[in-house]
């Protein structure tokens, strides 16, 4: 029996399922990727207007959410996650906050107090 509260297959169906959500959004899911050395994981890329961003997850069950502005390359958005499923609401929440950011609409233009911050 595993000791990792997630498997590969459940992460990679919590990001596709995501995919579904964002179709009037701005942001579109652009890349799904797995390795299953050491720790397996899985990342998955994201696409917006001006901003760029990548949620990673592995199967221990930690979630990093991180979104970078195109322009110039500065990060204005990470949160960390762990959980014991892909159904906890806190992954939801840190879903809807990383998806705020890549459409540009959290803070006030330019004030990134959330870069760094993260629950945990």
């Amino acid at each position: 029996m595993s000791e990792n509260p997630l498997t590969l297959e459940e992460i990679i169906r919590w990001f596709r399922l995501r995919e579904h959500t964002l179709a009037h959004s701005g942001v579109r899911l652009a890349e799904v990727r797995q390795r299953t050395e050491h720790l397996p994981s899985a990342a998955a890329d994201f696409d917006a207007a001006s901003m760029m961003g990548r949620i990673s997850a592995w199967v221990s069950g930690e979630f990093d959410f991180e979104a970078l502005r195109t322009a110039d390359g500065k990060n204005v958005f990470f949160r960390h996650e762990k959980v014991a499923t892909v159904d906890e609401a806190s992954l939801e929440d840190a879903f809807s906050d990383f998806i705020e950011h890549m459409q540009n609409r959290a803070g006030s233009g330019g004030d990134d107090s959330e870069a760094g911050g993260g629950d945990s």
